[in-house]
């Protein structure tokens, strides 16, 4: 029989809130702005340049929720039975994405040649909406955490160190190599494939002090590593004549890279400061950083009725210009987005479908 486990004593994180907020903000700008940059000849090239910065410095937003996750169920402090810990896993993400996958499958076939077999196999084969790729993503994630909380519990700093620096050659440094070179390695490295890195990652560097004289350096990597994805992109579309994502991968170096810099300088930041002085603007971090999986998953329909099923008008990134466009579209999904969320969290139940 299970019985209830303690409550966690482990100290909030102001700074973890902040970059979930970061992150949640960052992804609506990303899905703003990628229709101009993945359509690389159909815009002039001003237009193109805007959406692009936007959208290089917003790819670190997924890498960093995985890091967020990582840093808090990799926690030594986490002490559940295999049973507790996957049926917080289902509630918190099982049941909202069967209900908004159902929805969604609707969605995309308006209710056409709908059958219980064809939703199954969406379900299963994934995504069952093409943004909750990241859905299937975590999960695969959750599955394996029990196992990696042993390991971060027990494993030595230069242990956990080795298995990063595996992934990153593995996962991020290969590629682009193999990429450009064409050279291929027959050696296989099956450490920490592909996002499970990140979520490693996150557990490894909340406690790696940052030393002041550091923060300088960290702020201008950060914006190397951004203009490198951004001039990536544009030089390897502009030689294919269409777009060409390679230095936009969430997993490349540079975005690693970028999440790494974002990370630390958000954990090193006195978010004491702004929840004193400006009390609102910390408040509405929290209140982002609280709402953010559910705007994960409800943004994009709202986008695509703000562009495809407004009568008589569209309101997306090519409204006015893309500098005005952009933000214009992001914000104003982001307000309806999280006010939907608050508001609908008062009705009984709806906290399982907007956790």
């Amino acid at each position: 029989m299970i019985t209830s486990l303690p409550k966690q004593t482990a100290p909030h994180l102001d700074y973890a809130d902040a970059i979930r907020a970061f992150a949640t903000v960052s992804i609506v700008f990303l899905h703003v702005a990628s229709p101009i940059v993945q359509d690389f000849t159909a815009y002039k090239l001003s237009w193109w340049w805007t959406a692009n910065i936007i959208y290089s410095f917003s790819r670190p937003a997924i890498a960093l929720f995985v890091m967020i996750s990582g840093m808090l169920l990799l926690s030594p402090s986490k002490e559940e039975s295999l049973a507790y810990f996957f049926k917080k896993r289902f509630i918190r993400i099982g049941i909202p994405f069967i209900f908004w996958g159902v929805l969604f499958f609707l969605w995309k076939t308006h209710g056409k040649g709908f059958s219980m077999a064809r939703l199954a196999k969406d379900f299963v084969e994934g995504p069952v909406y093409y943004h909750l790729w990241f859905i299937y993503t975590i999960t695969g994630i959750y599955l394996v955490t029990p196992i990696f909380r042993v390991y971060a519990k027990n494993a030595s700093r230069s242990n956990k160190l080795y298995l990063l620096i595996l992934w990153f050659i593995g996962t991020a440094i290969y590629p682009f190599v193999k990429y450009f070179s064409g050279i291929s390695v027959g050696i296989p490295i099956m450490a920490a494939g592909g996002f499970l890195g990140a979520f490693l990652l996150g557990n490894f560097v909340k406690n790696e002090p940052v030393p002041e004289k550091y923060m300088g350096p960290l702020w201008i990597v950060l914006v190397l590593s951004t203009v490198v994805t951004a001039f990536g992109i544009f030089f390897l579309s502009r030689f294919d004549k269409v777009y060409n994502g390679v230095f936009a991968d969430f997993l490349s170096p540079n975005v690693i890279i970028m999440a790494l810099c974002l990370f630390f300088i958000f954990k090193e930041f006195d978010f004491g400061i702004v929840k004193s002085k400006y009390p609102l603007f910390f408040k509405a971090i929290k209140t982002i950083s609280s709402t953010s999986f559910s705007v994960y998953i409800i943004h994009i329909p709202l986008l695509e009725i703000f562009k495809y099923h407004l009568p008589g008008w569209r309101l997306d990134a090519t409204l006015v210009i893309p500098l005005i466009g952009i933000p214009l579209t992001a914000i104003i999904t982001l307000v309806i987005c999280i006010g939907f969320v608050v508001v609908l969290r008062k009705i009984p139940l709806m906290k399982f479908v907007l956790p």
